[in-house]
């Protein structure tokens, strides 16, 4: 009898990739209400989506959402609140968001991104609806300030 040898092949879920952004704010006299940062997305035309990318090796989250949102919006932003719940596009991202303000503006990024300030409470209308607990964490922290 010949036992034949039988390969076990395990299939692992790959590593979720971490993710930061920002939810950037401003005030202008007028204002009732904050206005957010919104960029187009690369990934679906016509949509738009808080500034948020990759976490490098060696960066923190706070660092990595800074980053981002230089790149993507030319703004340059001091990091304020950690926003809770993260948000969670699907099984393969994990997300952290951050409230942050404009400290400089560069005179470039990414030239593919359009970019818009919006009032908060018009966010949940034109973000995908995995970043709508974003919006709303958002509101709650700057409700409270």
């Amino acid at each position: 009898m010949t036992l034949q040898k039988q390969e076990v092949i395990v299939m692992m879920s790959p590593e979720k990739r971490k993710k930061a952004g920002v939810v950037a704010y401003k005030y202008t006299e007028n204002d009732q209400e904050p206005l957010v940062l919104i960029v187009s997305a690369r990934k679906v035309k016509g949509s738009w989506v808080f500034p948020v990318g990759g976490i490098d090796p060696g960066e923190t989250p706070e660092i990595a959402a800074a980053r981002e949102c230089e790149e993507e919006s030319g703004y340059c932003v001091e990091i304020r609140d950690k926003l809770v719940p993260n948000a969670s596009e699907n099984e393969s991202n994990e997300f952290t968001f951050f409230l942050a303000t404009v400290s400089a503006e560069k005179e470039s990024w990414e030239t593919d991104r359009s970019r818009e300030w919006i009032p908060l409470s018009q966010a949940k209308d034109r973000l995908p609806s995995f970043l709508h607990s974003v919006a709303e964490e958002a509101a709650r922290c700057l409700a409270g300030q």
